[in-house]
């Protein structure tokens, strides 16, 4: 008992000069450390408005040197899947990544008896992917290279397209107003004289204008009216309601390039430059004499002899002759990897980099691929949409062919991933649906590849 009475008068003391001590207003000592490194803590100040702390007996601690450190603050968590800074786009070259995928794609280039071929391939955005194979220029011995310009024939059709849907966003179009409006005179099918021709029914290929004897003959006889004569030719219409069946037209497509220059006060080229070439950095052009570069791959045809050779190209300006709007078909003149970046901004909602060239409604109204066609897959606007398509890909494609250049492009919106291939010298077998069978062959190895 009298322990414990000790005990507690020796508490109840301490207690008394620490209170004394702590009064608020008195000098403290410092925060300081003695010359053996040891803390001397002060006494600390205790206010009215807090409560008394606890105190526990703990064991003396290793004092550690401080040190300054950066102000961290917590990260945004969609940093972690979207970097605020883009990358940098990179082009490798397959030979010199992979030298397994690179055989394999000479082997089926030399296969398929190819002069010249010319492939770009997209991994998302900033990763691209070519492979050249042959010449572009036999006599002169000059091999292809990723920036050689080819004609690529009907994929001309879908840089049409996108000329399009800028019109529309624009206000210069609509997709379902008669297209007599805009080209300033009646164009009707005489067997069905009260359906108006719609542009959405010529990007689909269902307005019912074909490509009859005298579209092949002619078109290019008639100078700057060659479209508005072929157009007052009833033999130009099939016997089907407009809107109604699908059937392939490459002309078309030569009348919306009519309508574009009709609205836009621009000749084709013109418009596509502003639209399309100049806001994406590439070198393309609606014929050879459009493009800066010189660089350009001379046709070949399957028994290798050349169909057009590079000077005949550059030798053809249809600006001057007045029918610059006839190439909207099958006249671009581009390289397989410039090509690849509109495949990606289209597969990417109208974006490229951080260049906006179509909103996501119009990429997305290109995409709607509601025309069933009796070859397996479904018509969008101036694109085809197939499902299962290697290794179970749901893809948009399309092809192309003149003269002997075969061309053929296919992409995955779901995974951004797209293939361009150009071939010259080849035989244009087909499948059953219309993919190239030597074009399928070499997207299918890359395909697998990535």
């Amino acid at each position: 008992m009298i322990s414990g009475f000790i005990v507690l008068v020796f508490i109840i003391l301490v207690l008394l000069f620490t209170i004394r001590t702590n009064v608020p207003g008195e000098d403290l000592e410092p925060f300081v450390l003695n010359e053996e490194q040891e803390l001397l803590v002060p006494d600390i100040e205790i206010y009215e408005s807090e409560p008394e702390p606890e105190y526990e007996i703990i064991e003396p601690v290793e004092l550690l040197e401080y040190q300054e450190v950066e102000e961290v603050t917590e990260p945004d968590l969609l940093d972690y899947d979207f970097p605020i800074e883009e990358r940098e786009l990179t082009v490798t070259n397959i030979s010199d990544m992979d030298t397994y995928l690179s055989n394999k794609l000479d082997e089926i280039a030399s296969d398929f008896n190819c002069v010249s071929v010319s492939i770009a391939v997209f991994q998302g955005l900033y990763d691209f992917y070519t492979y050249q194979f042959g010449f572009a220029e036999v006599s002169a011995q000059r091999l292809v290279d990723e920036e050689t310009k080819f004609r690529v024939a009907s994929l001309s059709k879908y840089t049409t397209a996108i000329l399009v849907m800028s019109l529309v966003e624009n206000g210069y179009l609509d997709l379902d107003e008669d297209i007599s409006v805009y080209l300033g005179y009646d164009v009707r099918n005489p067997n069905y004289p009260d359906v108006p021709i719609t542009s959405r029914m010529l990007l689909q290929h269902t307005s019912s204008i074909i490509d009859a004897s005298a579209y092949l003959t002619e078109r290019f006889s008639f100078g700057a009216n060659s479209t508005r004569n072929l157009l007052a030719m009833n033999s130009m219409y099939g016997n089907r309601e407009p809107g109604a069946e699908f059937e392939y037209s490459d002309f078309g497509f030569i009348v919306l390039g009519a309508i574009c220059e009709a609205v836009s006060g621009k000749l084709l080229n013109e418009l596509a430059r502003e639209v399309i070439f100049e806001p994406l950095g590439i070198d393309a052009g609606y014929a050879a004499i459009n493009l800066q570069s010189r660089n350009i791959a001379a046709i070949y045809n399957s028994s290798h002899r050349q169909n057009r050779t590079v000077q005949a190209q550059l030798n053809f300006n249809p600006g001057a002759r007045g029918f610059e709007h006839n190439l909207a078909q099958g006249g671009l003149m581009i390289s397989a990897l410039d090509y690849a970046k509109i495949l990606a901004m289209l597969a990417n909602g109208g974006i490229f980099g951080d260049v906006r060239i179509l909103t996501e409604e119009s990429v997305n109204e290109i995409h709607n691929a509601n025309v069933l066609t009796k070859f397996g897959y479904r018509q969008g606007l101036a694109v085809r949409f197939q499902s299962d398509v290697f290794m179970s890909s749901d893809v948009y494609w399309h092809t192309g062919s003149a003269y002997g250049l075969f061309t053929q492009f296919m992409y995955c919106r779901e995974t951004l991933r797209g293939i361009v291939v150009i071939t010259t010298g080849i035989v244009g077998d087909r499948e059953p649906n219309g993919m190239l069978i030597a074009c399928k062959a070499l997207s299918e190895s890359l395909w697998q590849g990535f």
